[in-house]
Order: C-alpha cells, then sequence, then structure tokens
C-alpha cells in the first residue's frame, strides 16, 4: 500500500504491537514479543505508516522449518493490502535465509487471504480453558535441568518436525519451575512447560511420546500443582485422539478453532499424536 513502509519490528515496537494485537483480545504480553525477538531478531516485521505502527506479523525458525503468526494490521487499514504486504515481505525473508517450509495456525476467517498466498490447508488446531485439578506427587516427574537439553530438544523434534533447542532453552530459563520432564524409569517420555500468571496457567509446549497418555496426565497433573494455577488454557492438534479425551473428561471448554496451514515445500509434518499443547500459536 502506497504511503506504507515494511521494516524489522524493534523493542520499541512492542506498546503497538501489543496494543494492535489487544484489538483481538489475543493476550500478548511484553515478555511474549521480547521472546519472539530474541527467537527471530530479523523475522519479525512492522508495518508503518505516517510513523505510527499499523500491521504486525512475527516468524519463529527452527532449522528448515518457520512458523509465523501474530499477524494484524489496524482495523481502518484491513483488506488495503498492508498484511499481503508484510506476508510477501515475511516469506521472502524466510525464503532467503534457506527456509523451505512454513506453517502458521490461522483464524477461520482469514484461511481465503492465506490461500490466495499458497498456504495449504493440514489441520484444525483448538483452544481450550479449563478447570486445574492438581493430583497426588508422581515419580519420574521433576523441573528441567540444564544438562537434559539436548536429549530433550532431540525428542521433540521426532515429533514437532524440527529441532526447538532455542525455543526450550528460552522456556527453561524462563520457567525453571514451571518446565517439567517425565522421565519414568529412567527413559525420557515427555516433558510439559507452563507460563502462569496469577491464578491462570497458559499450557504449552507439552510433548509425550504416542501410547503414554498416562504420562502426559501426570505431566498436566504436576504441572498445576507447581504453578498454583486455578484455570488453564491449551491449544492442541485435533488428530491427538488421547488429548481430546483427556479434555473432555476434564471438562475443558472448547474456545476457538485455527486450521493449521502450510507453504513452501510439505515437509517436517511431525506426528499430531504426541502434540498436546502447542508452544504458541505464533510459533508452533
Amino acid at each position: 500500500m502506497e504511503g506504507t513502509r515494511i521494516r524489522r519490528l524493534e523493542e520499541r515496537d512492542i506498546d503497538a504491537a501489543i496494543a494492535l494485537t489487544g484489538l483481538e483480545a489475543w493476550g500478548y504480553t511484553r515478555e511474549d514479543f521480547r521472546r519472539l525477538l530474541v527467537l527471530s531478531p530479523d523475522g519479525c516485521f512492522a508495518a508503518e505508516r505516517d510513523g505510527r505502527v499499523v500491521g504486525v506479523l512475527t516468524t519463529t525458525t527452527y532449522d528448515g522449518l518457520a512458523f509465523l503468526g501474530a499477524v494484524i494490521v489496524a482495523p481502518e487499514l484491513r483488506g488495503k493490502g498492508v498484511g499481503k504486504e508484510m506476508m510477501e515481505a515475511a516469506l521472502a525473508h524466510l525464503r532467503a535465509t534457506g527456509v523451505r517450509t512454513v506453517r502458521l495456525n490461522a483464524y477461520f476467517n482469514a484461511i481465503p487471504f492465506y490461500e490466495r498466498l499458497g498456504f495449504q490447508r493440514e489441520y484444525e488446531v483448538i483452544r481450550w480453558h479449563g478447570p486445574a485439578t492438581p493430583g497426588e506427587r508422581v515419580r519420574g516427574i521433576r523441573p528441567i535441568r540444564a544438562k537434559d537439553l539436548t536429549d530433550l530438544a532431540q525428542m521433540d523434534a521426532k515429533y514437532f518436525g524440527a529441532n526447538r533447542h532455542v525455543l526450550l532453552a528460552r522456556l527453561a530459563e524462563e520457567f525453571p519451575g514451571t518446565f517439567l520432564v517425565a522421565e519414568p524409569r529412567g527413559r525420557l517420555r515427555g516433558f510439559i512447560v507452563g507460563s502462569p500468571s496469577g491464578d491462570s496457567c497458559e499450557i504449552g509446549p507439552w510433548v509425550v511420546e504416542p501410547g503414554f497418555g498416562r504420562v502426559a496426565e501426570d505431566l498436566g497433573r504436576a504441572l498445576i500443582q507447581s504453578a498454583g494455577a486455578t484455570q488453564v488454557a491449551l491449544s492442541g492438534p485435533s488428530r491427538n485422539g488421547a488429548l481430546l479425551e483427556f479434555v473432555r473428561e476434564a471438562r475443558f471448554k472448547e474456545v476457538f478453532r485455527a486450521l493449521r496451514m502450510w507453504w513452501g515445500a510439505n515437509e517436517f509434518p511431525g506426528d499430531p499424536t504426541a502434540i498436546w499443547a502447542v508452544g504458541g500459536l505464533e510459533k508452533g
């Protein structure tokens, strides 16, 4: 759009980014945007017009895979090409840095926009809120240790689809008491990360080897106890049947659904039956 400049998102833009995403009640905090900028300092973008930030978009790269999210444009400029300009700038940047596959989680009303840019449909990601029900402490579940990260990232990559070592290391630093690993009988089976805020706790990423649903449930209860939360929220794939059964039995309420989509080469699919909660709609 004439008069609009697409540039790198910087820390000085965070307040403007929060104001824009707040229009849709997405709940981003300063810490969320700081984390995104640390993970991808050159891959987050702002649309600026007349000295004002009127659009935001972030990307997070893992090897040849990137997740794209937090895409928003000021209401008065929607439908006028600003979002398309940001997307084209982001995709060009990702392609130039060696990314072969780009994924995102699209709100349903935005699906046609992404399809026009060449994104393909994959599967639904469901958002739930629910009451926190702590359980007894379970042997084999403990807080993460620095020496766990390499093995944990390798295990996670098998199911996520790419190596998220940098993200996991950042989360371990930010949430040392609510980043838990399950190691029953001395073998790593899964992990869970919680971001507590007051009486609530955002869960994710939460990854457990398929066939170990009991371990996943134990991780969830242990996290609730560690976080001291009374309410939890998470977003997980519709293709994880064990997760769907878990949220049904826990009487969690479905809040909304998004559609996971891909662009480029359809690589790094991962295994959604092992994903109990994504690390965030914007970063997979």
